[in-house]
């Protein structure tokens, strides 16, 4: 089935026809085609929010997944791609075993210091660099605090770096809209490389339109994530079927009904 969704190859070779490089870039056509084409893309990925100046967090790289932690183990590894948390560990049951609270890691050293040996359902976890590769980059760890007594499987919600476009094929993040705003932005960075001269006040055709799509997109992004629908579904029949609403600000704090 065809998508509307861009692919790698479709961007560069835009990239390409708007630097003058004609039929299929090879050698260092190539190179610098595929040069802009990621510096445009990785502009994407960390937009500034014009409305308050501060970084958005697209909601298409949050990514929820479980980790199973064993008795007497305190330290895991964290996905390739780990980037930060969005929320933290939760377990459905036994409800001692929530919630699991963020600590500083020297935090969790100095309590480990004076708690040596403890185990316990975990209250505390913190995140350690951990091992670094020119493939994967830095790889990160968490650790848990007090150390495990029991098999639990936790659920998470984290943010993902989306490794880089490699094939012809390869589509981008994002639905197909974010398509348009990722070709514009790498036109931008081609078109700032060409020509030297966009500023604040004269941005450019392309960076202008990278701009009003994507500050589109965020807002979007935005008014995605305002609402979210929580429930319970069970066939127990002895037990009753409950759904709740919960409304969130731009923050992402609830908003609470006026009494």
């Amino acid at each position: 089935m065809s998508s509307l969704k861009l692919t790698y190859s479709d961007v560069y070779l835009a990239v390409a026809k708007y630097l003058g490089i004609q039929g299929t870039p090879t050698g260092s056509d190539l190179t610098t085609v595929q040069d802009r084409t990621k510096r445009g893309y990785r502009r994407f990925l960390m937009p500034i929010d014009s409305s308050n100046g501060k970084m958005h967090q697209w909601k298409f790289l949050e990514k929820t997944t479980t980790m199973s932690v064993q008795s007497d183990t305190d330290t895991y590894n964290l996905p390739k791609g780990f980037s930060s948390f969005v929320t933290g560990f939760t377990y459905t049951t036994p409800t001692a075993a929530n919630p699991v609270q963020k600590s500083l890691g020297f935090i969790l050293q100095r309590k480990s210091q004076f708690s040596s040996g403890s185990t316990g359902y975990p209250r505390f976890f913190a995140i350690q660099n951990g091992d670094y590769d020119t493939i994967n980059g830095q790889l990160y760890k968490v650790v848990f605090h007090p150390t495990p007594s029991a098999n639990l499987d936790y659920y998470y919600t984290y943010v993902f770096t989306p490794p880089a476009l490699v094939e012809d094929n390869d589509v981008f993040v994002g639905d197909a809209l974010a398509s348009d705003a990722i070709l514009e932005s790498c036109l931008a960075v081609a078109e700032f490389m060409k020509y030297d001269s966009p500023n604040a006040s004269n941005p450019g055709v392309h960076a202008a339109e990278a701009e009003r799509l994507t500050q589109a997109l965020i807002g979007k992004d935005k008014r995605d994530g305002l609402v979210t629908n929580l429930g319970k579904i069970t066939n127990e029949p002895s037990m009753s079927y409950t759904y709740s609403s919960v409304v969130l600000n731009q923050d992402g704090n609830q908003i609470l009904p006026e009494l």
